[in-house]
């Protein structure tokens, strides 16, 4: 138990992070050239699926785990859910997850 909560502690970390870093892009970026036509939301979307494909490439590499394709799936489906918390906010994600995942008694 206290390895997971140890693991969700650093997963949070980072999502927070990645987080942090697409919406300081994003903000800085929004009203440059190209970027100023197309729909916030995508631009968020397509910065974060190159975030989070860079920083899974990265922790490979550093932690010496081989390549398997559906790795590479899973990023880009976390790369979806860190561009709802940008686009949306932790309170939406939230209620989502609320809305779907029940206790049952």
């Amino acid at each position: 138990m206290e390895t997971l909560l140890t693991n969700m502690s650093m997963i949070l970390l980072v999502a927070a992070a990645i987080c942090t870093l697409v919406s300081i892009i994003t903000e800085f970026t929004k009203e440059i050239g190209i970027l100023n036509r197309i729909p916030t939301d995508l631009q968020v979307l397509v910065l974060s699926i190159i975030i989070c494909t860079i920083v899974f490439f990265a922790y490979i590499s550093y932690a010496k785990i081989s390549f398997v394709w559906y790795y590479l799936v899973a990023t880009i489906f976390a790369a979806f859910v860190i561009a709802i918390i940008c686009t949306k906010g932790w309170d939406y994600l939230i209620g989502i997850w609320k809305r779907f995942y029940r206790k049952e008694l």
